[in-house]
């Protein structure tokens, strides 16, 4: 197995964690990951990523975007669905909900349109 590959699923993990730490907070998980330490872990694990590619810029795919958004709003769904309640003030009812799923929008949709454009100048 690749390193890029274990860096990323850990990056997936402590991700995951730093939501449900964020949603239920007085779990024994949030009692002895804080989410200062899981932050620093995923700092630290980015910054080996970054080490390891080199400066090589890795554009994401539109099929791992839409991965990665339908996994952190389906997070977010089930997390809510269990009767966690966000610190930070995500929920649904939120405008800030409301505000992410617009720009990600927006963003699915340019890099959309980028590909296609340097599909267009590869012929």
């Amino acid at each position: 197995m690749k390193l890029s590959t274990i860096l990323n699923f850990c990056i997936l993990v402590f991700f995951t964690l730093l939501f449900v730490n964020d949603f239920f907070p007085d779990t024994t998980i949030a009692a002895v990951l804080t989410k200062k330490i899981i932050l620093l872990i995923l700092v630290v694990l980015v910054i080996i990523q970054l080490a390891q590619d080199k400066g090589r810029y890795k554009r994401m795919s539109k099929k791992a975007y839409i991965g990665l958004t339908l996994y952190t709003v389906g997070l977010w769904i089930v997390l809510t669905l269990l009767g966690g309640q966000s610190q930070i003030g995500l929920s649904f009812t939120s405008p800030l909900f409301y505000m992410i799923v617009v720009l990600l929008g927006f963003d699915l949709l340019r890099i959309s349109r980028q590909a296609k454009r340097d599909q267009n100048e590869e012929k």
